[in-house]
């Protein structure tokens, strides 16, 4: 699989010694999650940054996350989060591309009033891969891409001292090419996704795939045939094993991560070498309350290693 050059590197941790191998009884937290960082786009009324922050950080304290999977997220909230952290985070920023007939543009995190031009030059949204122990061997993929629509990036990065490969997802819309407005690219985005992560044994992905499960109905279902990476109850529906689907056990479905009520959001990892511990999908805000986004986040816990 060809890959562009990685892009943005940043809050590098300490060089210290680390392990050669996770010792027996190490398991691995990775939250993802769609922030909803960009106004303009129309999922949130506003960024509301150092609640989002706090929110995640809070994560990490209260569920032991270890790694994140961001989409949508801006430069400066990333910066922000990496600086709550701490020292020992790591974190690789891909942005996203508007593109006009082909013609690629990064998308900044804000523009200045009634323009397309960008707010802060040094501000772009991108997606992120967030990692405590070390990050290392950060790679963006190209995919098929729309003709004029808002281009995802795809990227993956290893967790060093897990051993554990992470990829940020975020597929594109269904039907949102304005040039070839019928257009379905999703199915192409995961043939891609398919052949990154099988090169890899020990693998976690996840993000805003932009359809929901393949047990929904056949249109959903046809989009998810062509790469098979969503593993059903019985070995003719081959795959990687999701995070929610233990709480939803015989079936490919899952608890709702979007304000639309529907499933879009997922988390899969290699369940053969990484089985699954438990999962935590975000709540719906109780009535009167909001969500600090119009996705719930995912936390998915993987054993890296068995025994005591």
């Amino acid at each position: 699989m060809a890959a562009v050059a990685a892009l943005t590197l940043i809050g590098v941790g300490p060089s210290g010694t680390v392990a050669a191998a996770p010792p027996p009884g190490t398991n691995l937290q990775v939250l993802s999650w769609n922030m909803c960082d960009v106004v303009r786009w129309g999922g949130c009324a506003e960024r509301r940054t150092d609640q989002k922050v706090a929110l995640l950080k809070q994560k990490v304290q209260e569920n032991y996350v270890q790694a994140m999977l961001l989409q949508e997220v801006c430069q400066s909230t990333l910066s922000a989060l990496l600086t709550q952290l701490g020292p020992a985070w790591s974190a690789h920023f891909s942005p996203y591309h508007w593109s006009q007939k082909g013609a690629l543009t990064v998308s900044p995190c804000e523009t200045k009033p009634g323009t397309s031009e960008p707010l802060d030059p040094n501000d772009d949204v991108g997606t992120a891969i967030v990692v405590k122990a070390g990050l290392s061997d950060p790679v963006e993929y190209p995919t098929l891409r729309a003709s004029t629509e808002l281009v995802p990036p795809l990227q993956c990065a290893t967790a060093t001292y897990f051993e554990v490969r992470l990829c940020a997802v975020h597929s594109p819309r269904q039907a949102s090419d304005l040039d070839f407005p019928l257009a379905d690219y999703r199915d192409d985005y995961q043939m891609v996704l398919r052949d990154i992560v099988e090169d890899y044994p020990q693998v976690v992905f996840g993000g805003d795939f932009n359809t929901r499960p393949p047990d929904n109905g056949p249109s959903y279902a046809k989009v998810w045939k062509p790469a098979e990476l969503y593993a059903g109850p019985g070995s003719d529906t081959p795959g990687y094993a999701e995070c929610d689907q233990q709480n939803h056990p015989g079936t490919r479905t899952g608890s709702a991560t979007h304000d639309s009520g529907v499933k879009i959001d997922y988390i899969f990892a290699s369940g053969s070498t990484l089985p699954g511990r438990w999962c935590i999908v975000e709540p719906k805000a109780p009535t009167g309350g909001t969500n600090l986004s119009d996705h719930r986040y995912l936390i998915y816990s993987v054993a890296v290693t068995t025994g005591a």
